[in-house]
């Protein structure tokens, strides 16, 4: 059977996603989990309690137009529900982007490396990735985003805090670079780890959707993250209304549960709890980051919940070695780890063991350590 044949081009031509969600393998059960960027903390109190008693409704089908989180959400960005868009999961709503926008040919601008869920999408609907490299600390290069602007250009996209260095820009910063796209370029912003960003100057770019900005602007936002609902799989885009009901006509019928979006309804309520995982994830984030300095390893500085670093060993190895101690950590390219901040007792056995493993693999070549801090 010539399966590739009755491939549609696109997908035909595409290469190999690095998305571990599009990977052929399961997590391992009965580890410690620190490669998904979860919220070691998990849901509230309150929502836990919420779904328990509402568990037995959910034979009803959901309200596919999901307009009690529409509604809260709106309420909360003073905009309209029509602003909101409702997804299984951000990345559906990334989906929902290539589908509706994408044409053969058509150019996404994009930093490198960043999200695999763009590259997929830039690549599922034939379009062409226009990959520009961060700056040296890690950053997106805006700039160079914008030298890179064509009129074949369709879609800018900028994942801020980013995915998966941790590494953030300052919002007015992201604001200009919007403010200088050209009108036929849609700029989409993810800020799947905005609440996690301790900058008191930091502020979301829902802000221009709010003040009438009059240029196609896309905020992604998702309740995987601080929320702590990433297996109830729902997310949320923000944009002006004629933007999301085009989007609508991609998303696919009863796309977020009954129970995801009373999850998220009342997770909502909860900013107190948000706080409190914030707080304690600045913290530990800080113990962690210093910890790896300590060891020798290079540490990008983060803002999110996880962090971008390098042993100077091979990082499949570190993570192998770091699966026998029963910890899991991801392994984005070829030099780098990505570890997730969990509870203080994780983060502790976390460096315990990645000092060990580090003992027991050799350097690179041409490698050393960094030195102690």
């Amino acid at each position: 059977m010539e399966v590739s044949e009755l491939l549609r081009e696109s997908i035909r031509q595409k290469p190999a996603s690095k998305r571990g969600a599009r990977q052929k393998r399961s997590s391992p059960k009965n580890m410690v989990r620190m490669n998904l960027n979860e919220n070691a903390y998990g849901m509230s109190d309150l929502v836990k309690s919420t779904l328990m008693q509402d568990v037995a409704e959910n034979y009803m089908y959901q309200d596919f137009y999901a307009y009690d989180i529409r509604k809260k959400l709106a309420d909360l960005y003073h905009l309209s529900p029509d602003n909101i868009l409702i997804g299984s999961g951000s990345s559906a709503v990334i989906d929902m982007l290539g589908e509706v926008f994408i044409n053969y040919g058509d150019e996404i601008l994009y930093c490198s490396p960043t999200y695999e869920a763009f590259p997929d999408m830039v690549s599922d609907n034939g379009g062409k990735r226009v990959e520009v490299p961060l700056t040296p600390d890690w950053k997106y290069d805006l700039d160079g985003m914008l030298a890179a602007v064509t009129d074949k250009t369709k879609m800018a996209i900028v994942v801020n805090p980013n995915n998966p260095t941790g590494t953030y820009l300052p919002s007015a910063e992201v604001e200009a670079f919007v403010r200088k796209l050209p009108p036929h370029v849609l700029a989409v912003v993810d800020e799947a780890y905005f609440e996690y960003v301790d900058d008191p100057n930091h502020y979301s770019l829902i802000r221009m959707i709010q003040e009438g900005y009059d240029r196609p602007l896309i905020v992604l936002r998702t309740f995987s993250k601080i929320y702590g609902l990433a297996g109830l799989r729902i997310g949320y885009a923000v944009g002006d209304p004629d933007l999301i009901d085009e989007m609508m006509k991609a998303c696919q019928a009863w796309n977020v549960s009954r129970i995801a979006s009373l999850a998220a309804t009342t997770a909502l309520d909860e900013q107190e709890y948000v706080q409190k995982v914030k707080a304690e994830n600045v913290k530990n984030r800080k113990i962690v980051y210093e910890g790896l300095l300590a060891l020798g390893c290079y540490a990008v500085k983060p803002a999110a919940n996880f962090i971008y670093f390098d042993t100077h060993r091979d990082p499949k190895a570190v993570s192998q070695g770091m699966t026998e101690h029963g910890i899991l950590i991801s392994t984005p390219n070829a030099c780098f780890n990505r570890v997730t901040v969990g509870t203080p007792e994780q983060n502790r056995d976390f460096l315990k063991a990645l000092g060990d493993v580090m003992k027991a693999l050799p350097l690179r070549d041409g490698e050393a350590p960094d030195k102690a801090v």
